[in-house]
Formats: C-alpha cells, structure tokens, sequence
C-alpha cells in the first residue's frame, strides 16, 4: 500500500508499505477520507510542538473495516466507521478517571503513532465508533474536529442562552461556532480582518468583528451583553492576551490553540477579574457520539467546511496552499484511493 511520510519539517515522501495485519483487539481500517488539520501543517512547517518525527501523518479520518484481529467480531467488516486516534495506557489516574484524553503516556495517532494518510491503518477496536446512515464517509473526517470543539465547549460551562466569543473561526473556531449555537447560544467571532470576519458570519456566528480593533465594551455591545466565556482558537500570544483582555470579571477564557512555545500572559487581570483559564485537549468518546447525533440530526451543519480533495500525491501542495499569507482555504480532504 502507499502510505504518506512526515519525514521533519518540509519533507515528504510517498513510500510504499506491506498493508497492516490487525492484531488481537485490533482493526484494519481501509482510508476513505482524511481530513488536514491545522496541526497537520504545524507539524510540516516545524511548529508542532509533539510531534516525532517521521510519521505517518493524519489523525481526522473515516472508513470501512477491512479485516478484524482475534477476539474481534466479524460483524463489523465492512463497516462504515469513524476512528478516535488518541492511544491511552488505560493504566494511569487520568485514564482510570475517564479522562484518557490527558492520559500521561498519551499518543496521537499522526503525531507519535502511524496516522491516516495512507491506504490501510491498523488501530484498537475500542476507539471505533460506527459512522451514522445519515454521515457520509467525506462528512466522517470532519467529526473528529467536531468532537473537538464539542469537548471545548463543555470545557467552557456555559449553558444554553449565554454569549460567547471565538477568536479566530478558521476549522475548530467554526465547529465551536456551530456547536454553540445548537445550544442555543448567541455567538460573536473575532477575527484578524474583514473577509474572514464574514466568512465567520457565514458559518453562523450572530456577529463579527476585526478582533485588532474592538475592546471589552465593543465584545459586549455586539454579543447583547456580557459573553460568559472566550475562546481562543489561534494558539498565538497575542490573541491570548486579547482573550485575556476581553474576559469580563468572572468569565472563562478556554485556550484551544496549539502554542509552539512559551506565552506570558497578564497574570494581574486573571486574579483581578477571578477569571477561570481552561485549557482543552481533544475529546472522549462521548464527545466523539455527540458529534454525529449533531451532524447526524443536521443540527449542526458541515456543508462549507470542505473546500477541496487531494490524492496522497497532492498533499503538499495543499500544505503549501493552506500556509500561503492569504489562503481562504478551510478544510482539505485527502482521499488516499486517489
């Protein structure tokens, strides 16, 4: 089979591999369609912090089950399915918790583990869930950053009616964005100019702002009021600190970006305004189901995410693409079948 390799920063190289043997309590997944993320291009440009490399990148993906290893029903070849890459111990508090997502030895599959950006992956049939009638195989590789912003969103505590800002509504700002308002919440996305501004209000948000220029007063007036929580979704200290800025007293600041480094923050207005600052890593398979019961249920709606497939050869001119100064380019779906 042909799998994609990260070998380091800006460097690939198609290479051809034996297809995968699943073994026991293991699944071979047949690659339909798998999603770029941005932390996919961070890890291209040499900006991710975790991952190793070389890799086999990918980590948003979905398909159908190609073989079963031992003690694994044979029901499930066929399948359609979506697949969870975070690989936990099982062993540790957080994972014994529930909260495996921060497992302490966690991997990801794409960053420390082979990814998805190959014909055929093997992975633990415990981190299968079956895709919905209703999903799509192209719609299954965006329900992993779905279950991302759903966990964020249940990070932040807000409940149905309240406002909230998103600072930067690229691919995760935009699932939070829609996340929010299936929840009956009023939605202000903040962003770094006009076009994206309103591509922001095109994915739902009830206003949108040129973040560079707007202050806590502004953030108000334009959310009806005080919004509950912030979210940063840049991973840059510089929108951090204007999460920070643009909290008000009492609210929750949920940091969603991936940082490639240290990042000082006002630490004077987090004890004065006893604002709570969240971080948020991933998801659950909880959040992972709640994902496809929305987009299943078409509460939340994908279409617009998706602006264009590549085959595995085209891939790193879709990195290209989506680092380019002025790229409007939202999701890329690499289909490894070609």
């Amino acid at each position: 089979m042909r799998s994609l390799v990260l070998l380091g920063p800006g460097s690939l190289a198609l290479e051809e591999t034996g297809v995968p043997e699943a073994a026991p309590g293991e699944v071979v997944v047949r690659v339909a369609s798998c999603g770029i993320c941005g932390s996919d291009v961070h890890s291209y440009a040499g900006r991710h912090p975790f991952v190793i490399y070389p890799v086999v990148q990918g980590h948003e993906f979905s398909g159908t089950v190609e073989s079963v290893g031992e003690g694994v029903s044979e029901d499930l070849l066929g399948g359609r399915v979506v697949v969870e890459p975070s690989l936990a111990c099982g062993r540790c508090r957080q994972c014994l918790s529930g909260r495996y997502n921060i497992c302490t030895g966690l991997r990801v599959m794409g960053f420390q583990a082979p990814g998805a950006m190959c014909e055929y992956v093997a992975v633990p049939e415990e981190r299968l869930h079956p895709l919905p009638d209703r999903v799509s195989l192209t719609e299954g590789a965006l329900v992993e950053p779905c279950a991302v912003a759903v966990h964020a969103f249940a990070r932040s505590g807000v409940s149905p009616g309240e406002a909230i800002a998103v600072i930067g509504a690229g691919v995760i700002g935009s699932m939070i964005i829609k996340v929010a308002k299936a929840c009956g919440c009023t939605v202000l996305a903040l962003e770094s100019d006009e076009a994206r501004a309103q591509r922001a209000a095109g994915m739902g948000a009830d206003a949108a702002l040129v973040s560079a220029t707007v202050s806590a007063d502004d953030v108000a007036g334009a959310a009806g009021g005080e919004v509950a929580a912030v979210f940063e979704c840049v991973g840059d200290g510089r929108t951090l600190a204007r999460a920070i800025e643009i909290a008000p007293r009492g609210s929750t600041v949920v940091v969603v970006g991936v940082f490639a480094g240290p990042v000082p923050v006002e630490a004077a207005l987090i004890q004065d305004g006893e604002l709570d600052l969240k971080g948020t890593l991933m998801y659950t398979g909880d959040d992972f189901r709640r994902a496809m019961d929305l987009m299943s249920d078409r509460a939340l709606d994908v279409s617009g995410f998706v602006s264009r497939s590549v085959p595995l050869e085209g891939v790193e001119e879709a990195y290209r693409l989506l680092l380019g100064p002025a790229s409007d380019v939202m999701k890329v779906i690499v289909e490894p079948g070609g």
